[in-house]
């Protein structure tokens, strides 16, 4: 007969122990739980500011909506922290100051915060509560006077996945990868950066972290107007769900605002906020009416929004198209970027040029004959004059060789779209490339084939921002020339 070995009996106190580290297990997993599906408290839930235009060396005064939602009061210390862009990053951010609430059980309050901005540039702000959230914010301080007549923007829209648990799409970070490359002045984003819908908070905040980690690595700044799946809204004016907006007010700040850079007016609009979805009205409507009245001062005025005006026969259009089109058409608006509808499209109506740029990576709506293709619009304002330019991904290549960068533009063939008896077109033109990067032993870098903007150190060594033109279907090769000690 075998006879069984003796389990030795668990002292009381044992016992106890493994108990409590039992609840203590349980009770951090609920904790964990509660926190991954859960807004943080107290959060932010919007931000304006004053005056509108923010330019450098004059004062702003943001007014920040403070939520709480525990059972108890709680002393709040709001910390403001900010970083100015520098060419292809924003540094670490400094703190600018702090700000004191008391908040009772379940209160709202607008709290203020005054900055000044030192010096013209791109600042991105972020708003941090002590034991609660946050909120992240790009802006533009304008210089006091003038700016530059020539500069360059991106537009882009549309990146989203096709689901709520897929990643970003591959195509978002190769638009990224050429933005960076282009290295415009600044970007923008026209909606829809996340799929949103049918999502709990846990899965939304999964989904802002994988956009953020595409969004983080752009070497410009990025604007964003909100699209419909970030609000998770319908095509009715009161969907939507506030969670969801409080989230994007944490990640990407203001729904609706403006700047200045150079000699324009930048407008960019939300088309879904919650309780007011697909239209612009109310609060919005009439705050878009006193940016176009301020748009005269201006040459040019360029819109940003999510759902369109103007779009190609049969889709889906903002519910009040037909009060937002005439008002911005009234004002000689010059040009409206667009998405929502995954394609590529062009038209001018009485003089502004619209354009609708769905293809940065979401699901395309139609056929490539029709405008169903990926792309990103490069906008060049010269003055009085603005070129649009049609950029499909993946055709700037490059190659690192072993002295030396080879680069080419592979976008060689006009392409023709047709709908509905309507034509437009997608013509290859000359890029003009700011962030193709070589690497020196020597800060005094000099180049073959292009231009040297800019000279960092690196690791011991030096890297540098060359600039470029290249034409389509142009191979050219950046040559390391001389290092001068």
């Amino acid at each position: 007969m075998v006879q069984m070995p003796r389990v030795p009996k668990l002292s009381t106190r044992t016992k106890l122990v493994l108990l409590a580290a039992l609840v203590a297990v349980v009770a951090l997993a609920v904790y964990l739980y509660i926190r991954e599906n859960s807004l943080p408290s107290p959060t932010f839930t919007n931000v304006v500011w004053e005056p509108e235009i923010i330019r450098a060396g004059q004062p702003v005064t943001f007014r920040l909506t403070v939520e709480h939602r525990g059972i108890f009061s709680v002393h709040v210390v709001i910390r403001v922290y900010a970083s100015k862009y520098a060419y292809s990053s924003f540094p670490k951010a400094v703190p600018v100051g702090y700000v004191e609430v008391e908040l009772g059980p379940g209160a709202t309050k607008d709290v203020e915060f005054h900055w000044t901005p030192p010096e013209e540039g791109f600042y991105k702000l972020r708003f941090e509560i002590e034991g609660g959230g946050y909120l992240n914010q790009l802006v533009y301080a304008a210089p006091r006077e003038g700016g530059p007549e020539a500069f360059t923007f991106v537009v882009f829209g549309d990146n989203r996945p096709s689901d709520g648990v897929m990643p970003q799409p591959p195509v978002f970070s190769e638009i990224a990868r050429e933005v960076n490359l282009i290295h415009p002045d600044f970007a923008v984003l026209v909606g829809d950066v996340i799929y949103g819908y049918r999502s709990d908070i846990a899965r939304l905040k999964r989904q802002w972290s994988d956009f953020l980690s595409v969004y983080n690595s752009f070497e410009v700044p990025v604007f964003v107007a909100p699209g419909n799946h970030e609000m998770q809204t319908e095509n009715v004016p009161e969907s939507g769900s506030l969670d969801a907006q409080t989230l994007y007010v944490m990640n990407l700040g203001r729904l609706y605002y403006a700047f200045a850079y150079g000699n324009s007016l930048f407008i960019v609009l939300d088309t879904d906020v919650v309780g007011q979805a697909a239209e612009i009205s109310g609060e919005q409507l009439e705050w878009l009416k006193k940016m176009l009245e301020l748009s005269r001062n201006y040459t040019h005025t360029f819109v940003f929004m999510h759902r369109p005006v103007v779009s190609y026969e049969g889709a889906d259009l903002l519910n009040n198209h037909y009060e937002i089109l005439p008002l911005l058409l009234r004002y000689n608006v010059t040009a409206v970027f667009q998405g929502h509808n995954h394609v590529y499209y062009y038209e001018e109506v009485n003089g502004t040029l619209f354009y609708v740029t769905g293809g940065a990576g979401a699901p395309l709506h139609r056929t490539p004959e029709r405008g169903g293709v990926y792309h990103f619009l490069v906008v060049e304002v010269n003055g009085s004059s603005v070129n649009v330019k049609f950029v499909p991904p993946y055709a700037i290549k490059v190659r690192q060789l072993e002295s030396s960068v080879e680069i080419t533009y592979a976008f060689t063939e006009k392409i023709v779209f047709s709908s509905d008896g309507y034509t437009w077109v997608a013509e290859p033109a000359s890029l003009r490339l700011r962030g193709l990067r070589v690497r020196s032993s020597s800060s005094d870098v000099e180049v073959e084939g292009g231009r040297v903007l800019y000279t960092w150190s690196l690791d011991g060594a030096y890297e540098a921002y060359v600039e470029v033109v290249v034409r389509p279907g142009e191979k050219r090769e950046i040559r390391l020339v001389t290092h001068k000690v």
